[in-house]
């Protein structure tokens, strides 16, 4: 059934206005620390009658007379309780909220840090947990859908890196990756950072700067497939 089901998703993703969105905040401390929060809303995959109609009619042709069911979940995770975790992902928390009801989808992971670099170093960490043989091409898409990109804080100023999409070539490739395409085409991503000073400059393409805060928003796919990147520099003022 996973299987049909992905399918029927990605043929319809061409309906909707979006099927995938992403909000990545960064929380900025003016000794260097501080939070990191990520949210994947897959909600419109739900909320969509036609994808629900469609998902639910897929379960039938497998064999499942009484439909899918998606439940109500609320599941609250301490990876730092798995005994595979260590260094920043040990105070990391995920969370995954599924509501039938509320045609409601979404993941969040957020942790806090010491200094900026160990961002990289959790999404370091969280690809190698998912790069075993069995991941397959899920475990290589949520790979992709990790913003990356190295933090660098220093005085007043906090720089991101150029991210690494090396992988991007392989992931959109063949039928496959045409599907992977369709599937996300409509998604987008933002970023907001929060920095502990109203911001003097930015060297990041497209942001907008309101105060304290900067906001940056891409094509899901063209982060994907590196067209587009975060990468740039915030200077800002002491309070």
């Amino acid at each position: 059934m996973t299987k049909n089901i992905f399918l029927l998703l990605v043929a319809s993703s061409f309906l909707l206005t979006s099927c995938i969105e992403t909000l990545e905040e960064i929380y900025l401390n003016k000794d260097g620390s501080g939070k990191y929060n990520v949210t994947f809303d897959m909600s419109e995959f739900f909320s969509n009658p036609m994808m629900k109609s469609l998902i639910e009619e897929a379960a039938k042709e497998e064999g499942e007379e009484g439909g899918f069911d998606l439940g109500e979940t609320d599941t609250l995770i301490h990876l730092g309780e798995s005994g595979m975790a260590e260094g920043v992902m040990k105070n990391a928390i995920m969370r995954m909220t599924m509501s039938d009801s509320l045609g409601k989808f979404m993941i969040n992971m957020s942790f806090p840090f010491e200094n900026v670099g160990q961002i990289d170093e959790f999404f370091q960490q969280l690809s190698e947990q998912g790069a075993g043989p069995d991941a397959g091409m899920m475990g290589g898409m949520s790979n992709m859908l990790t913003p990356g990109g190295k933090f660098v804080f220093k005085k007043k100023r906090l720089t991101r890196l150029k991210a690494d999409k090396s992988g991007a070539d392989d992931l959109f490739a063949g039928e496959d990756g045409e599907f992977v395409k369709m599937f996300f085409s409509g998604g987008s991503h933002t970023t907001v950072y929060h920095l502990p000073g109203k911001v003097k400059k930015t060297t990041i393409e497209g942001a907008e700067v309101d105060g304290n805060t900067v906001t940056v928003e891409r094509p899901l796919m063209d982060l994907m497939e590196g067209k587009a990147g975060l990468e740039g520099e915030i200077r800002y003022k002491n309070r």
